[in-house]
């Protein structure tokens, strides 16, 4: 009978310890999934690095990557999103995730290969995800050859273990955001609170005061009043010119009340408040009039250099997707209405953190825009919503991670830049930036060829002429058809060849006026006997990464050639588009396809006869020198092979006119640039 009742003893606590592991589990994954919800992934990821390492599920993988990603441990996360693809059902999506991850730890050809699944498995989206797998090449290319005239250093006394980011100028110093553990609140309180997104205590602005004229140790730091400062985050911020307006981004939760039957503590959007300094007093904070702290956020201020515009990231309605920047004016008597800033400067994914520096150029953070990797800093010229096409300030402003909040002293060479790269003291750090003016330099090499077989030809005198001085110098070709000048800034010249008895005299226009990178000025002349054939100059025409649209400043060039066209009867062009070696072959033959029909289209809507015009890219095919797949080669030396030519063809022996771009029977051409 005893031996009976242990029997049942032993089954019972045998199932008991079967069935309480479960029942942990399944209680575990329900506090993670709770954490999850209120954006608490610091707390979550505790919970679900467990689950996943003892009983793993594709909804452990998947939230557990995503929490990884959330709060930028990107290591991490690659591995997790490897993890989820191994799962039967998961959601393609996940292809784009992961990309995006291998992107910002710098794996490009595994990040592109995940890009073209991810177009091939959401067809709707393929348009997006190739451009995304042909930003790789672009980001390996910045980072592979970063601007050498900018440095970057860490800021050490700035920065800590924790985020340190967003600084701007105050009273004889700095504001800087933080969420470190600082030693006192102003009223002598330790603030305990943490935020579960990240781990660590709230984001606080911090007074910064720069002491003996360095940053290096030296900066005294306390916390702005609690008129700025609340419970929960506040920063970043930006301020009047005059020091006595101070817009910020705070953020919190409903601690104490339900608002319309919604549950406690919920968390809340972000808000833009300000405060106004009287008698070296900060007043009560006011909220923006456009807040609307339970349906979407509005934050990061930057008020224009007069401050009568306020730009702001948001994704209010109106946005073209994620986070969107929009303006508002003051007009003395308030705010209006924000008014979005615009497909130039916004996108589907998330634009943030604008500044706007003193002689009003805007600076922000994007997504989606050509990027190396997570957000990177573009700059625009403009106002409200009329920009220039965003540049990427590249390497070394821009890294692989997230790269932002930038400040520029008065100098407009030196200031702050805010990133997550590697070889940092914290999750976020504070980087100071100089640049100096590039030693710009200009130069023509030329080449003249027969037209016939493209032998070289040797011993054909060439001249450069100074067209403001009348300075005039020659060369020679060599045995391989090659020559080359020096030439100054800001200068007009014409390129001019003759030639002996057998070839017609020639000549073309170049200029180093207005030019703001080193440029070598590309001529080929093209010759042969008769007078059917001849290619027209012209200046460079430029094209934004990954674009092949024409943009303003090419109109005026091809709108030499219109004026050809329209004055010269029985003329035929090709346009003639090239690329370099850089990126797939198949790649460049298409986008300098693209590119030489844009430059088409363009004059057949400006009035050109569409029988009297052709148009053709030949990718990488054609290159000028020696840099192949492979080859190492110099930025100038790519761009000698990235050009579009225009090639006039079966014209009459009776043409004689030469319009005011000096062209005359086999000119010279320059091989037009591209910034791909």
């Amino acid at each position: 009978m005893k031996i009976k009742k242990l029997f049942i003893i032993l089954v019972c606590l045998g199932i008991a310890i079967y069935l309480i592991p479960l029942n942990l589990l399944s209680d575990d994954l329900g506090k993670a999934n709770k954490y999850y919800e209120k954006y608490d992934y610091q707390y979550a990821i505790e919970i679900y690095e467990k689950l996943l390492d003892q009983k793993p599920t594709l909804e452990v993988a998947q939230k557990l990557a995503n929490c990884y990603r959330f709060t930028n441990q990107t290591v991490k996360a690659e591995k997790t999103y490897a993890t989820v693809l191994t799962f039967p059902g998961f959601d393609p999506v996940n292809y784009l995730y992961y990309a995006d991850i291998l992107k910002q730890n710098e794996k490009f050809e595994q990040a592109k290969l995940n890009y073209l699944t991810y177009a091939e498995r959401i067809p709707e989206k393929s348009d997006d995800a190739v451009k995304l797998a042909n930003s790789c090449d672009a980001a390996r290319m910045w980072l592979e050859n970063p601007e050498t005239n900018i440095k970057i250093k860490n800021e050490a006394g700035f920065n800590t273990e924790y985020a340190d980011f967003s600084p701007i100028a105050y009273d004889k110093g700095f504001l800087i955001v933080s969420d470190r553990e600082f030693l006192m609140s102003n009223n002598k309180q330790n603030s305990k609170k943490i935020y579960g997104w990240t781990g660590s205590p709230y984001l606080k602005l911090y007074r910064a005061v720069n002491e003996n004229d360095t940053l290096n140790g030296n900066l005294k730091l306390s916390l702005m009043p609690k008129q700025i400062n609340n419970h929960y985050h506040t920063g970043p911020a930006s301020i009047s010119k005059d020091g006595n307006i101070l817009y910020f981004t705070k953020a919190g939760k409903v601690d104490d009340a339900s608002y319309n039957g919604k549950l406690k503590n919920i968390v809340m959007k972000k808000t833009i408040y300000y405060s106004v300094k009287q008698g070296g007093i900060w007043s009560t904070a006011l909220a923006f009039p456009y807040n609307s702290p339970y349906t979407y956020s509005v934050e990061h201020p930057a008020l224009s250099p007069d401050g009568k515009t306020l730009y702001f990231a948001s994704d209010m309605p109106g946005t073209l997707g994620g986070m969107d920047l929009f303006y508002s004016e003051n007009t003395g008597s308030g705010w209006t209405k924000p008014i979005n800033c615009g497909p130039t400067i916004n996108t589907a994914q998330d634009e943030v953190f604008p500044y706007v520096r003193a002689d009003g150029k805007l600076f922000f953070s994007s997504r989606g825009h050509i990027t190396i990797g997570g957000l990177d800093i573009f700059s625009s010229t403009g106002s409200k919503s009329n920009w220039t096409e965003p540049q990427n300030l590249k390497a070394p402003m821009n890294s692989s991670k997230d790269d932002f909040g930038i400040m520029y002293f008065k100098d407009n060479h030196t200031g702050f830049i805010s990133s997550n790269r590697d070889g940092g003291k914290g999750s976020d750090d504070i980087y100071q930036f100089s640049t100096r003016p590039k030693d710009l330099f200009f130069a023509v090499n030329g080449k003249v060829v027969s037209k016939e077989n493209s032998q070289p030809i040797q011993n054909v005198k060439i001249y450069l002429v100074n067209k403001k001085t009348g300075k005039e110098i020659s060369t020679l070709s060599d045995e391989k058809g090659d020559f080359s000048f020096d030439l100054e800034k800001e200068t007009d010249y014409v390129v001019r060849g003759d030639l002996d008895k057998y070839f017609s005299r020639q000549q073309g226009e170049i200029t180093t006026k207005g030019a703001t990178e080193s440029t070598v000025y590309n001529v080929k002349f093209e010759v042969e006997k008769g007078e059917k054939v001849f290619l027209v100059r012209l200046n460079n025409i430029y094209y934004d990464f990954d674009k092949y649209n024409i943009r303003k400043d090419a109109e005026p060039e091809l709108n030499k050639v219109l004026d050809f066209i329209k004055s010269t009867p029985n003329v035929k062009v090709e346009l003639r588009s090239h690329t370099d070696s850089r990126g797939s072959a198949k790649y460049n033959l298409w986008l300098s396809d693209k590119r030489a029909q844009s430059a088409e289209k363009y004059l057949l809507k400006s009035g050109a006869d569409s029988a009297r015009l052709t148009s053709h890219g030949y990718g990488e095919t054609q290159l000028l020198n020696k840099c192949a797949d492979g080859d190492k080669c110099s930025k100038e030396e790519h761009q000698l092979n990235r050009r579009t030519e225009f090639k006039v063809v079966n014209v009459e022996p009776i043409i004689s006119y030469a319009p005011n771009f000096s062209i005359s029977p086999l000119s010279p051409r320059i091989l037009l640039s591209s910034t791909r």
